[in-house]
């Protein structure tokens, strides 16, 4: 009766719900200044459990999410379930190359660092280019690492991770070029120290954070973030792409 009273207010769903204090921030970062309009059908690719799904549709006509993990794919069908306002929300257990979508279906896609764990991006790129419409938008945010020096840490990260690649912004826009993508942005997150240190200690811990006491670390996160928006490096990269006609 509560979950129903706070979806019915407009207080849930919410990203401050999320335990992960780094995707609060990474959420915000990658959809800031981006026009989710109420006719959109959004594609989340690599969707995992689905949260950022719940918001999506707050604003889109329609989210189909889809994740090659059987476990994250009933994990995402039980949360929209519990939502009230979440029917305009789909899930599919597949890889993208093998979902069967229409060409020129997507208005927009999102991922949220999930490209640097496939293997066979040109592939998958190729696909996102030919469902998303001409002049649609690709959102997503990637792997950087680029301000830990430790080996040790990025090699355990990679392997509890599946990493496949660490993307460079030199990388991103080459890539998405290569695919017929234009008006290509690609900027930095979490570039502070202190992101930094929070984020080599949660590859040791396995990023465990508390329901609560993670409000703690999210306020000097993003304090941190604000004071270093300068910095030209950063742990993720977040890049808005457009498909050329």
């Amino acid at each position: 009766m509560l979950r129903e009273t706070l979806v019915g207010l407009g207080v849930l769903p919410s990203r401050y719900t999320w335990r992960n204090p780094f995707k609060i921030v990474e959420y915000g970062e990658l959809l800031h200044g981006i026009d989710i309009r109420k006719t959109d059908v959004v594609l989340d690719l690599g969707c995992g459990s689905g949260p950022q799904d719940l918001l999506l549709a707050r604003q889109a006509a329609h989210v189909v999410g889809v994740d090659v993990s059987t476990t994250e794919i009933a994990r995402a069908r039980a949360r929209a379930a519990a939502y009230a306002d979440a029917n305009n929300i789909e899930y599919l257990c597949t890889p993208l190359e093998a979902a069967g979508f229409r060409r020129n279906q997507f208005d927009k896609v999102i991922s949220f660092c999930v490209l640097e764990h496939i293997a066979n991006r040109d592939e998958v790129l190729s696909v996102v280019s030919e469902i998303l419409k001409p002049g649609g938008l690709l959102l997503m945010s990637v792997d950087s690492l680029a301000t830990i020096s430790d080996p040790a840490l990025i090699a355990k990260h990679q392997r509890d991770h599946a990493v496949h690649t660490y993307m460079t912004p030199t990388g991103i826009r080459t890539l998405l070029g290569d695919h017929g993508f234009g008006n290509i942005r690609v900027w930095p997150i979490f570039r502070s120290p202190y992101a930094r240190r929070l984020f080599e200690a949660g590859i040791r811990s396995g990023f465990q954070y508390h329901r609560y006491r993670k409000f703690g670390t999210l306020a000097r996160l993003t304090v941190a973030e604000w004071r270093h928006r300068r910095a030209g490096t950063g742990m993720f990269l977040c890049a808005c792409a457009t498909r050329l006609s």
